[in-house]
């Protein structure tokens, strides 16, 4: 079973993409099932806040999928709509491992599922070659709802994805949920509790 070493960050980034690569090709090569070789490091919150490159909610309003070697990608087109960390940009795209190119199709436990149209919160970390990528596959991005009372509630999607513990322990991944109103101050704390750590 291969790992996935999903958290990017700092300069271990480089030698943890080409892992996944790695792992995926080696799946490919062997026809292992990726469903079965899916495992997702556990982010926190803050850990998403503070490792991310930027973060935003916006409405996906286009995608396509592309080829890289034996993977195929598919690249959501964000308008963005608020900003809490990051360059401003009026639109972002976001690169996902997985989709539909040229007659093939790659499906990867612990990628979310996107809908065009509707609204997320992306936690992003921009790589080297200037790609968006989503920190934490799944862990990293909230569905954008509205509760009863019509109030705007940030929901995390379960994955389907084994998740472990930094002990390398399985734990259950509990789907984050927040009301918006509340999401910009956990923001600023967990910058600021960043910040004071360094």
């Amino acid at each position: 079973m291969s790992l996935f070493a999903i958290l990017f960050s700092g300069a271990g980034g480089a030698l943890q993409r080409a892992v996944i690569r790695l792992s995926l090709f080696l799946c490919a090569l062997a026809g292992l099932s990726t469903a079965e070789a899916t495992t997702l490091s556990r982010v926190s919150f803050e850990d998403l806040v503070q490792k991310s490159t930027g973060i935003v909610r916006g409405r996906i309003v286009g995608s396509y999928s592309d080829v890289r070697g034996s993977l195929i990608y598919t690249y959501y087109k964000v308008q963005v709509e608020d900003r809490w960390k990051g360059a401003a940009a009026a639109q972002v795209e976001v690169q996902i491992p997985g989709g539909t190119f040229g007659g093939q199709q790659q499906n990867y436990l612990g990628t979310p599922q996107l809908t065009e149209g509707a609204e997320y919160v992306f936690f992003l970390w921009t790589g080297p070659s200037g790609a968006n990528h989503l920190l934490g596959l799944s862990q990293g991005i909230l569905d954008v709802t509205r509760d009863g009372n019509g109030e705007v509630v940030l929901q995390g999607q379960a994955t389907d994805a084994l998740v472990m513990d930094s002990a390398g322990r399985n734990t259950a991944a509990e789907p984050l949920r927040m009301k918006l109103s509340d999401f910009g101050t956990r923001v600023s704390g967990a910058l600021k509790a960043g910040a004071k750590a360094k």
